[in-house]
């Protein structure tokens, strides 16, 4: 059944019950492009950082236990100072270390590397149950250092300024003696045959499970409501409230919230009297507008930190009146090269200067605004267009509202709803994610010209998909709309 590492100890510590069922591979497989990349880009940063330790000795086996047994017959050699890949298996639990070193009274400095451009407490967690493992194998961790990415480093520097070092032994010590202390008890009751038994917390919201343990065959959850802060879940979970029925009257909720609320116990539909207004005031031509983008950890292009967001593609329909697309306009971007500029020149080509310009989520407006500050010649142009984007999901938001729904407004979860017809199950690349991952792998050069070729068209479909989504939105809500007048 294996030992107790990392991810299934931290499960443990958010709830027992999914400590449990992920030591026995029991939780959903993170699969999809985006994960493969995400893997792909967290091993070479790995193997960057290894640069900043030239003499480091790699205890790297394939397996596990060989890579631990491999390590403490590195240990013994006193003239070996650091170690990258060490292994470690103590009662039960086991840990590989990005980089661990030895210090001159023989005690130990932990680096741990990271891909994130910035501190996260979930790194300290990380850090703690290293040093909690390497305390029980006999390794006593006096330094422990976060490696994470420099926002000034650029394609093409020397990997010395790719990482920014935090020293986090502090933290790490405070967090050491809790871990320590549950570490029995979590052996015990993950090791044991009975499942331990799971109770509703907060931390269930965003369970990967939850659908199929708390949430099973319960209708109408407390977390359909929408945006319920922490204390507002842990005061319904104290008295009861599994769902929204028995939210108590009275029981401070936003208006938003309340909305949900009546529409679960009426079983009706809300369609708020400003659902009329709202659409009145967009202006013909409607364009609807989708952009795709992708965010590497490492810059695919000159001049661009980790992490940055590139505008990628994008679609535009066109439609003179509700309903009926006039033109589609679509552009996909040269993989080889940073193609902002581009993007920013065909927008204001294809947007004109009059008529709504229809978003779901604000994203695309804020893309915008950032072409118009990066480009100055064009800011004018794009910043009017900036200030005709309309959010649908908003107008959507605020005045519709579908049990369906359970409490979410994104278009994937609102189209089923009220376009079931629709969907993006056949399409070969259905998510947004993927589709990031599909360009990046492009711009990697991981795909021949074959595949760039089919790739580049499902992108061009996924996207087009998304701006035919909000055409079919907003003819359904203007139907709506009609029938009631």
């Amino acid at each position: 059944m294996g030992y107790i590492n990392k991810t299934v100890f931290l499960n443990y510590l958010s709830c027992p019950t999914l400590g449990w069922m992920s030591k026995r591979g029991m939780l959903p497989r993170l699969e999809g492009l985006n994960n493969e990349l995400l893997t792909l880009e967290g091993n070479n940063v790995h193997k960057l950082s290894w640069q900043l330790f030239p003499d480091a000795v790699n205890a790297q086996k394939k397996y596990l236990s060989d890579s631990a047994a491999y390590t403490q017959e590195l240990l013994q050699n006193p003239e070996n100072k650091t170690f990258v890949e060490a292994s470690f298996i103590s009662n039960g639990f086991s840990v590989r270390t990005d980089t661990l070193q030895r210090l001159d009274d023989n005690t130990w400095h932990l680096f741990e590397v990271k891909s994130g451009g910035k501190y996260k407490v979930k790194y300290v967690q990380d850090m703690t149950f290293s040093a909690m493992v390497l305390k029980k194998s006999g390794i006593n961790v006096t330094k422990a250092s976060l490696m994470h990415l420099a926002n000034g480093y650029r394609l093409g520097m020397d990997s010395s300024a790719l990482f920014k070092t935090l020293d986090c032994s502090e933290k790490v010590e405070l967090r050491l003696g809790e871990y320590l202390n549950i570490s029995d008890k979590a052996f015990e009751e993950l090791e044991s045959e009975k499942m331990p038994e799971p109770y509703l917390k907060r931390s269930c919201k965003n369970c990967p499970v939850f659908d199929n343990c708390m949430g099973k065959d319960i209708k109408n959850h407390i977390f359909d409501l929408p945006r319920l802060s922490v204390p507002a879940i842990e005061e319904l979970i104290a008295l009861g409230a599994d769902t929204i029925d028995k939210v108590p009257e009275g029981f401070e909720l936003t208006e938003q919230q309340q909305i949900v609320k009546n529409c679960v116990l009426s079983g009706k539909t809300y369609i708020s009297p400003n659902l009329k207004p709202e659409l009145d005031n967009l202006k013909e031509p409607f364009y609807y507008l989708d952009f795709e983008s992708i965010t590497t950890i490492m810059p695919l292009f000159p001049d661009i930190a980790p992490h940055t967001q590139l505008l990628t593609q994008f679609s535009i329909d066109k439609s003179s009146e509700i309903g009926k697309v006039d033109e589609h306009f679509e552009y996909i971007g040269d993989h080889k090269k940073d193609c902002r500029r581009e993007i920013a020149e065909k927008l204001v080509e294809c947007l004109g200067e009059e008529g709504s310009i229809i978003t779901y989520a604000n994203f695309e407006r804020i893309a915008i605004s950032r072409l118009a500050g990066l480009f100055p010649d064009l800011c004018d142009a794009l910043n009017k267009i900036a200030e005709r984007v309309v959010d649908f999901e908003i107008i959507l938001r605020k005045n519709y509202y579908d049990i369906n729904f359970h409490g979410r407004s994104s278009i994937k979860k609102v189209l089923p709803a009220i376009v079931p017809e629709m969907n993006y199950d056949s399409l070969e690349i259905g998510e947004g994610g993927d589709a990031a991952a599909a360009f990046a792998f492009m711009a990697m050069g991981l795909y021949d010209e074959e595949k760039i070729a089919e790739t580049k068209k499902n992108l061009l479909k996924y996207c087009a998909q998304d701006t035919l989504a909000m055409v079919k939105i907003h003819s359904f809500l203007a139907e709506i709309v009609n029938n009631i007048s």
